[in-house]
């Protein structure tokens, strides 16, 4: 499942990030704490395919859709 197709209000673990990302931006989805193992949080889905609204840790981020298809991750 990708994070892509979480609900709202949905909670989840990381379990990968797509490893043909580019290097910048694997590297940085990590620094934002998107790396495996990680619980995130679903607040909010956007309309017409907008972006999520996702909480890690303490940070709230917005992510597209082109990258949230390429997080992998486990419902918990």
């Amino acid at each position: 499942m990708t994070l892509w197709e979480i609900r709202s209000k949905q909670s989840a673990l990381v379990d990968s990030l797509d490893p043909n990302l580019m290097p910048a931006v694997f590297e940085r989805l990590n620094e934002m704490g998107f790396g495996a193992g990680q619980a995130i949080r679903c607040l909010r889905r956007s309309p017409l395919k907008g972006p999520l609204v996702l909480q890690v840790g303490d940070c709230v981020y917005s992510l597209e859709q082109s990258l949230a298809n390429r997080i992998n991750i486990s419902v918990a």
